[in-house]
């Protein structure tokens, strides 16, 4: 997803999109571009965590990329219903990038 922000707004947005959503911030930063998110209810136990980067690809335009985040030796990364969630909230929050 493209978007036509900063980064702070970025991540401003996701930070409202996991709450509509029901996710709970876990950690980030918006220097590096960072974010992981939780739907289980005990930040690090059993629940979809979903990883949020982000990266300025030309002036004023910013590409998100998101997926699932899994821990230990469970999982494969692959794009899951908290990610299209997430996604699709956040997508209705910054405009898109022609």
């Amino acid at each position: 997803m493209t978007f036509q922000a900063r980064p702070s707004d970025v991540y401003a947005a996701l930070l409202e999109a996991a709450r509509r959503t029901g996710f709970q911030y876990l950690s980030g930063d918006v220097s590096t571009g960072t974010a992981m998110f939780t739907s289980g209810r005990f930040l690090l136990m059993v629940g979809e965590k979903v990883s949020a980067r982000w990266k300025q690809v030309a002036p004023g335009t910013i590409q998100v990329t998101m997926s699932t985040a899994k821990f230990g030796i469970a999982g494969s990364g692959r794009r899951g219903s908290g990610v299209d969630r997430l996604s699709d909230e956040l997508s209705g929050l910054l405009p898109h990038a022609g």
